[in-house]
Order: structure tokens, then sequence, then C-alpha cells
């Protein structure tokens, strides 16, 4: 009896020995998964908080350098992921091409990837908008016509004079792109 006892208590601890060891290597893998997940995600390569102070110095002496330049248009945060709105001008803006018999007349839409209140501020000061507009398409010369990438001229013209004007009345201009939808010279 004194064998069927302790067979009976052998078989009793195995299990209890496989469980453990069983336990501790799923323990394992799932720490294991775990920190391979973060370091593969990047997590254990953020910056130390001395580099991040020294280069947040940095910015600022940049920024303050940037001012001093003049305005400056900010960039886009991620095109991609916003809408595009677009705003079209019902009636064309006619002008003169300087210093020649020639005429323009253009059809413009404005396009932003930012929000409504871009175009808000646009409709709002409609009228200054297209006396901007006219102004940078008067300036437009007879050898800039004869160019052959004179439209992207006149649209870069064109944007610069609306933001500038934008961002004298709204404190944001906010337009990325003019389109010209319906262009004619004679």
């Amino acid at each position: 009896m004194a064998d069927e006892e302790v067979q009976e208590g052998g078989k009793s601890k195995l299990p209890i020995k496989l469980i453990a060891i069983v336990s501790l290597i799923g323990i394992v893998l799932i720490v294991g998964t775990v920190v391979g997940t973060l370091f593969i995600t990047g997590y254990f390569d953020q910056p130390d908080p001395e580099q991040v102070v020294a280069e947040g110095d940095g910015a600022s002496m940049a920024d303050e350098e940037d001012e001093d330049a003049g305005p400056a248009l900010l960039e886009t945060p991620n095109p991609s992921r916003l809408d595009t709105l677009y705003h079209r001008f019902e009636t064309p803006f006619t002008a003169n091409v300087s210093q020649s018999r020639m005429v323009m007349q253009i059809s413009v839409s404005l396009m932003t990837h930012y929000d409504q209140l871009v175009i808000d501020n646009v409709l709002n000061n409609e009228d200054a908008i297209r006396a901007a507009i006219n102004e940078a398409l008067s300036e437009t010369t007879e050898a800039e016509v004869m160019m052959p990438n004179f439209r992207q001229i006149i649209e870069e013209r064109v944007r610069i004079r609306v933001n500038a004007m934008l961002e004298r009345l709204e404190d944001f201009g906010g337009i990325e792109s003019v389109l010209f939808t319906e262009f004619l010279v004679q």
C-alpha cells in the first residue's frame, strides 16, 4: 500500500509541474510578442527629452528668422486626407494684355484643402478678391503670353495675390491652387 500511495503522489505532482512549465512558456511568449511589437512599431525609438528641448530652441530661432523674411503661406498637413473644396466665380474675368491690343477672358475657380471657412472667406470678400485677380491679370505682358508655360505663371501670380488679399482681410489665405476653367486670348 505504501507503494501505491507513492505512485499516486508521484502522478499528482507530474501534472502540476507540467502545468507550471506550460504556463511559464505561455507567459514568456506573450511578453516576447508584446515587446517585439513595441520594438517593431518604434515605441523604443522616441528621442531623449534633452534632444527635444535642444531641437525646440533651434526651431524657435528659425521661426523668428522666417518672421523677419515676411509672410509665408501655411503648408497643408496631408492633402490626401482632406476634402478638396472649390469656388468658381460666376462671371469670367476680362483684362487687357499690358502694352498690347490683346484681351484675355478667363473663368477662374479657386481650390483649397482646408475647411469650408476658406471658401466662406472668399465669398465674404469676393469683390476684393475679384479686384486682386483683375490686378494680377492686368500685369500680363505680350511676351508672357508667347511663353509656352504662361498659364502656370499667371496661375501662380493670381494665387499669390488672392492669398495676400485673404491674409490681409481674414488673417489666413488657404488657397492652394487657381484653376482656369476657360481661357481665351485674342
